[in-house]
């Protein structure tokens, strides 16, 4: 839907009006070019730069959107500006819900230009294709009679744009030991990640999260070359008073050589149990406590060294 602005069309007439020339030639009407509304057509909606491109996925901050535009009409535009409505789970770069990009410079019929956009995406987004509104405004150029008129309009058009589940940084072989502690007990989780992607990442950090832990503590790890594995490990403690089998979640974010801030991620689990204390073996003393088995100990002693007499006496004294 094209939409052109009344009041640059009026400010055209009166230009002509005033201006010297001729009345036969403005009867004429042949002096200007009729106000054909220029098209525009989405070439192409891509994550990154025209150099580099990388995929999207849900958790992505700071990442680039560049659409292509072809200039499809009969006039050659400039002051172009794009104004991408933006509906969930996208978002400009301090939450709101419209981005703009500009293009300096003139686009003749034919030819192409690009407008980038940057956003962040929700990390509970849904992977999938969607479909985002924009708002192009422009100056149409129309030139006649010695004088160049630039006539104000906008149009609307469709970006299609795709979110992926990829992921540049894998995180792999994961280990809880032990993986049943008691309240307020201590054990390791550890694990490796590999960057494989073709450069590097930079400013990586991986925290741990869990409603069992007292703490949930991070480690800096930094800069991630390609296909380097890259081991991690923490020593935790999970609280008091609780029991059961709770979640833990390993998040690694980092950047890449765009700027752009990407999330990784890794579940685990860890069960937390009351150990019980085992009951007391019987003995052959047939249960009896601590001072029947001395009181036992002792008679034998005496019954050994003194003999049985010496015991019948020392009951009757």
């Amino acid at each position: 839907m094209t939409r052109i602005r009344i009041a640059p069309i009026l400010l055209a007439a009166l230009i002509l009006l005033n201006s010297p020339v001729p009345a036969q030639v403005l009867a004429q009407g042949a002096s200007y070019p009729s106000l054909q509304q220029p098209q525009f057509r989405v070439v192409k909606a891509s994550w990154g730069t025209s150099d580099s491109e990388i995929q999207a996925a849900p958790g992505d901050m700071n990442i680039p959107l560049t659409v292509a535009m072809q200039n499809i009409g009969n006039s050659t535009v400039t002051g172009l500006s794009g104004t991408l409505i933006l509906q969930r789970p996208f978002a400009n770069v301090s939450g709101g819900r419209s981005a703009r990009a500009f293009y300096d410079g003139s686009v003749s019929p034919g030819s192409t230009y690009s407008l980038k956009f940057i956003l962040n995406i929700d990390a509970g987004a849904t992977p999938g294709e969607y479909a985002l509104d924009m708002r192009i405004d422009y100056l149409m150029i129309v030139s006649g009679v010695g004088k160049t008129l630039y006539v104000a309009m906008e149009t609307e058009v469709e970006v299609p744009v795709l979110v992926t589940r990829t992921r540049y940084l894998v995180i792999y072989s994961i280990n809880v030991i032990p993986s049943e502690v008691p309240p307020a007990g201590n054990f390791t989780i550890s694990g490796s990640m590999v960057n494989a992607a073709s450069s590097s990442f930079y400013n990586t950090n991986v925290s741990i999260s869990s409603p069992a832990l007292v703490r949930e503590p991070f480690i800096f790890i930094g800069q991630i070359d390609p296909n380097i594995p890259r081991p991690f490990s923490f020593l935790l403690q999970v609280r008091r008073g609780i029991q059961g089998e709770f979640p833990i979640a390993i998040l690694a974010t980092y950047r890449d050589s765009l700027g752009v801030t990407h999330l990784s991620s890794a579940t685990a689990t860890i069960r937390v149990q009351q150990r019980e204390i085992p009951a007391r073996p019987a003995t052959a003393s047939g249960g009896r406590g601590l001072p029947e088995i001395m009181a036992e100990i002792a008679w034998r002693i005496i019954r050994f060294f003194f003999g049985l007499s010496a015991l019948v006496l020392s009951k009757h004294m």
